[in-house]
């Protein structure tokens, strides 16, 4: 079985072991775990800077003369059911820790004659391992693995905003908005979306390694994924946290100019002043091609605005314009739901008199541009 060879069967993507993200892996047939029901408690944890504090050596690796055969793996399992007696259930023990012992790698030990480490994959992997920049404690700043799932602090120097500027630049394209269950060049994976797999007990440290170094076999290489270091993974982590979260609440870092990019030439303007007053223009046309802007105001609630939206005419451009000559229809409302600092949908509702010639709408906008910050809807003022 694959699964008893993989470093990361044991260790887990975070190298952390029960300290981490595979706290709660149980043991099968088919895969070994970190040690949760095993009576070997020895530590699992060979990450050099938030775990253990060692770098790992070749000879670790490699387990000459005291490792186990590769077939001890998942021929090591027994099955249990309710008729099993007290010696199946010491072959069950016995064996499920047999299967969770390090196997031996070396051209000399248990495995000799078979398919082992070439002295350039050992090399590899001991640099992989050892490499300081992809330890956890420059991903994470604290994880809480007593809760389920898994509580990952995102390290204090990351951008949400950054983050988001990664996503569209790297992932966006196969992997659609986080909260979509997006088919494309990703095969439909991970299924349901990034914040449905994010939602997973450990998933934070599976994605970072994948994210960072890139998924063998398919179209996402590191290269493809802008060959990304810590800072990047931190940054996209933070805003993909963020995006998890379901109590988004409007603030000034949403104000920006907003579209769905399939309906170019449209779009929505929104302005947050002080005490919630907030200004909405929406620019678009009407039944007869015609530019037309519907203007409102009001303040927040929650996660969305919603303002009386105005159709003006009357008054004329330049030196003669007066602005008793503009007349004020009340056209409708304009709904906008912010789900994040980055996606939102707006509900555009004509009254009665307006229904004839405008339909009512439902649109999904994101942002023209980044903000200069908007972490978790609370926004960073210039000054």
């Amino acid at each position: 079985e694959r699964e008893y060879l993989r470093c990361k069967s044991c260790h887990g993507w975070d190298r952390l072991g029960e300290n981490g993200g595979y706290v709660r892996r149980t043991r099968t047939a088919g895969r070994p775990n970190a040690g949760l029901g095993d009576t070997d408690t020895r530590t699992r944890d060979i990450a050099p800077g938030m775990g253990d504090y060692y770098h790992v050596r070749a000879a670790e690796i490699l387990h000459e003369g005291i490792g186990r055969a590769f077939g001890d793996g998942s021929g090591s399992w027994v099955v249990l059911d309710g008729n099993s007696d007290a010696q199946a259930r010491a072959d069950h023990a016995a064996g499920y820790t047999l299967g969770n012992q390090h196997p031996d790698f070396s051209t000399t030990g248990a495995n000799a004659g078979d398919t082992v480490l070439t002295q350039d994959q050992l090399d590899c992997l001991v640099d992989f391992i050892n490499f300081g920049d992809a330890d956890p404690k420059f991903y994470f700043f604290g994880i809480d693995e007593d809760v389920n799932p898994v509580q990952y602090g995102i390290h204090p120097g990351a951008s949400a905003t950054a983050g988001r500027t990664f996503y569209v630049e790297n992932c966006l394209v196969c992997h659609g908005e986080p909260e979509e269950d997006f088919q494309g060049a990703n095969n439909g994976k991970p299924q349901g979306g990034i914040l449905s797999f994010l939602a997973g007990d450990g998933a934070y440290s599976k994605f970072v390694h994948k994210a960072r170094w890139g998924n063998p076999d398919t179209i996402m290489t590191r290269e493809t994924i802008g060959t990304p270091n810590s800072q990047d993974m931190i940054d996209v982590m933070l805003y993909l946290q963020e995006s998890l979260d379901a109590d988004f609440t409007v603030s000034g870092g949403i104000a920006g100019s907003w579209w769905n990019p399939d309906r170019s030439g449209e779009g929505f303007q929104v302005d947050i002043g002080q005490d919630g007053i907030v200004v909405v223009a929406f620019y678009t046309y009407d039944t007869q091609g015609n530019q037309m802007w519907l203007w409102g105001s009001g303040t927040y609630v929650e996660d969305r605005i919603i303002v009386d939206a105005y159709l003006t005419d009357g008054a004329m451009y330049g030196e003669v314009f007066d602005p008793l000559a503009v007349n004020r229809y009340l056209w409708g409302t304009i709904t906008l739901v912010f789900e994040t600092c980055y996606t939102a949908r707006a509900e555009l509702l004509p009254k009665p008199e307006f229904a004839s010639e405008f339909e009512s709408l439902v649109i999904p906008i994101t942002r023209l541009i980044d903000p200069i910050n908007c972490e978790g809807g609370q926004a960073t003022s210039l000054q």
